[in-house]
């Protein structure tokens, strides 16, 4: 039973709870935070391609901007343009996004909360490359070049905080030459992130 109304305002929902209604204890519940992460690749090439695409920076000048002229992080390689209810928000899908999301729902797999409706969070990862003998993007012929394809899809309700829940889903693709060199990437960019209260 959802102890209140759900009130959506520009991609924000506001809270209406109903009177009277107070938080519940809820123990760790691994089951309610899943991780699922897939990278489909046939050989080390496809391997080494794959870890290419998910290594490639952002274009920092782009990402800058993205981020309201705020200056890049100094300890690591940037992929984020904002923080949401405390949680990243990806400018780009990179192999530090994934890990950052996996721990944060291993974190909430291992933690008890006090909330009106049970928490729960998800990540769904999957990374794919294919060769292509002839490969046209946004309106630019290739030849020989594999392309990588990374989703990336987050959620969690009522984890980060006792009231409001939060997804997305994020798709890159980048094209890499047979030497491994990155000759188009598509998909970076700021990330709409609503935002459901109860």
């Amino acid at each position: 039973m959802v102890p209140g109304l759900l009130l959506f305002l520009g991609g924000t929902a506001f809270p209406a709870m109903l009177p009277g209604a107070k938080p519940k204890d809820f123990p760790a519940n691994p089951a309610k935070h899943v991780i699922h992460i897939q990278r489909d690749a046939a050989d080390d090439a496809q391997k080494k391609m794959i870890a290419l695409a998910e290594s490639t920076a952002p274009d920092a000048d782009a990402l800058i901007k993205a981020a309201d002229g705020q200056a890049l992080a100094k300890d690591e390689v940037q992929w984020w343009h904002g923080e949401t209810l405390g949680i990243r928000i990806p400018y780009a899908v990179t192999g530090a996004s994934v890990e950052y999301y996996k721990k944060l729902v291993e974190g909430y797999q291992k933690q008890a909360f006090k909330r009106y409706i049970e928490p729960s969070s998800r990540l769904d990862y999957h990374a794919s490359v294919v060769f292509q003998k002839e490969f046209e993007h946004q309106g630019k012929a290739y030849k020989d070049v594999h392309v990588v394809t990374l989703k990336l899809s987050f959620s969690q309700q009522f984890a980060a905080s006792t009231t409001e829940g939060m997804d997305f889903e994020k798709q890159r693709t980048v094209i890499l030459d047979a030497k491994g060199r990155v000759l188009a990437i598509s998909g970076d960019g700021p990330t709409e992130v609503p935002v459901m209260a109860i």
